[in-house]
Parts: structure tokens; sequence; C-alpha cells
């Protein structure tokens, strides 16, 4: 099993940061590509996220584990923002006309789309957001 760590904590470096974080790590486990752009579009989303709603474009920490068991991926996303579970928004109207669509909302839709298992769990100082991706060897 083979596990990598990364901290972020500047909302105008974390994506390039976290991208080739990703990239290097997946790319020397041999992840298969559509594996990679799951996993990179789902960690974008949910570090955009924590520092646009969860520190409100301030800095703070996020942490980002990696681990890779057998033909597993799991992501572990941490941070210290205000308590919020984002698995309890309401799904989107995707079959809504574009022009009914309000803007926004798609990211845990997306997240939940592309990961097998998605769990969000409660820290003693904020949240952690579990993403899991199986794919054959």
């Amino acid at each position: 099993m083979a596990t990598h760590q990364i901290e972020l904590s500047d909302p105008k470096k974390a994506v390039p940061i976290l991208s080739e974080f990703l990239s290097d790590i997946l790319a020397e486990e041999q992840v298969p590509f559509e594996i990679e752009n799951a996993m990179q579009l789902c960690a974008e989303e949910a570090v955009v996220n924590i520092f646009k709603h969860g520190y409100k474009g301030a800095e703070g920490p996020v942490r980002v584990r990696f681990t890779l068991d057998d033909n597993r991926v799991i992501l572990e996303i941490e941070d210290e923002a205000p308590f919020f579970n984002p698995l309890t928004l309401p799904s989107p109207d995707v079959d809504a006309e574009l022009d009914e669509r309000k803007i926004g909302g798609l990211g845990v839709y997306l997240i939940r789309s592309l990961m097998d298992d998605v769990r969000y769990q409660e820290t003693p100082k904020g949240n952690c957001l579990v993403m899991e991706k199986s794919f054959s060897g």
C-alpha cells in the first residue's frame, strides 16, 4: 500500500500544486488514464470548494492524502473550515433545460458520479471528504 500526502494553504496556488502532485503519483503508480482524470477532477472540485466556501477565499490548511491499495485509489481531503457535509446538498436537476438550471451545484454531483464511494467525516478540527475509485489492473 502506497500513501502520499501534501498540504495546501494558498487558494491561488492550490490547484496547480495539487494537479502536479496527483499526476506524478498516478504516473509513478501506473494508474490508468481514465482513473487519473476522475481523481484529478474530483480532487480539484473538492479543494476549490473548500477554499471558496469553507475558507471564503482566504488561506487555510487543506491536507490531501492519496492511498493506492491494490487496485483502489483513495483520496482523503481534510480541512479546518467550519463543519459542513457537502453530501447533504440536494442533487441538481440535470434534466432541466439549460436556461432553467441554477448556476453552480454540480461539483458534488460530479464527484458522486465519478467515484465508487464518497464519504464525509467530521474531524476534531474540521472536515474530511473520502473518495474511492477502483480499477482493474
